[in-house]
Formats: structure tokens, C-alpha cells, sequence
């Protein structure tokens, strides 16, 4: 009978062991991703700042060529003009996907924050089980 119950003592620590651990992985690697997806954010914001400005000058450029009228260099700023918006446009959508990324890890990444703070408090119920049932062997030995 004892047997038994060491053994199924030492299954329960085992799981309780590999499900601390588990939690603590999960939340770190979640932790990691979301670290990733903002540094990505800020550079697909930089990306945008940078073509935004782009953006401007040549549009500014092309509006004083536009009346010295030359225009191969007009048609070439008008060009230019289309690929960098259309580079802008895209930037702009690659930043909504990430965030909405972003936001779906964060949410899974409280969840497991979340899972893990139970499995720490299992942890700490079952020493303060383990310790009264420390206490009942022992309260059991002077009985007797």
C-alpha cells in the first residue's frame, strides 16, 4: 500500500514537474514571438516613414517639373511617384497583418501567463499538501 502511494506521489510530482515546465516554455517562446512581431512593426513603421517621405519629395519635384515641363524627367517622377506608393501601400498592409498578428500572439500570450500562474500556484499547494502529510507521518510515529 505504501509502495503504491510513493509511487503514485512520485507520478503526480513528475506531472506536476513537466507542467510547470511546459508553461514556463510556452510562455517564454510567446514572449519571444511578441518581441519579434514589435521589432518587425517598427521596422515595417520606419519602412513606411521612409516611403511617406519619399512620397512627398517627389511628388514636389514633379510639381515644379511640371512647369519647367520637361517631360521625360516628368514622366519619369510620374513613375517613380507610382512605384513608391504603391510600395507604401503595401508596407501599409504588411504593418495591419503584423499587428493583427501582434494581437492574436499577445492574447495567447496572456493566456499562457495565465496557465502558468495556476501552475505555480499547483506548485505551491502541493508542497503545502506534501508538508501536512510530512506532519500526519510524523504526528502518526509519536502516536504510536
Amino acid at each position: 500500500m505504501a509502495t503504491d502511494t510513493k509511487s503514485k506521489l512520485r507520478k503526480l510530482q513528475a506531472a506536476k514537474r513537466e507542467f510547470v515546465m511546459s508553461a514556463k516554455q510556452v510562455a517564454a517562446k510567446l514572449g519571444r514571438e511578441c518581441d519579434r512581431l514589435e521589432t518587425k512593426l517598427n521596422q515595417i513603421n520606419a519602412r513606411i516613414k521612409r516611403t511617406q517621405i519619399q512620397v512627398k519629395s517627389k511628388a514636389e519635384r514633379l510639381a515644379a517639373a511640371s512647369k519647367s515641363s520637361a517631360d521625360k524627367s516628368r514622366k519619369e517622377l510620374e513613375s517613380q511617384l507610382t512605384k513608391l506608393k504603391k510600395a507604401l501601400t503595401a508596407a501599409r498592409a504588411e504593418a495591419r497583418k503584423t499587428r493583427d498578428e501582434l494581437t492574436l500572439v499577445g492574447k495567447d500570450l496572456v493566456d499562457a501567463r495565465h496557465h502558468l500562474s495556476i501552475a505555480l500556484h499547483i506548485d505551491k499547494a502541493m508542497v503545502k499538501i506534501e508538508q501536512m502529510i510530512a506532519k500526519r507521518k510524523v504526528a502518526r510515529k509519536r502516536a504510536a
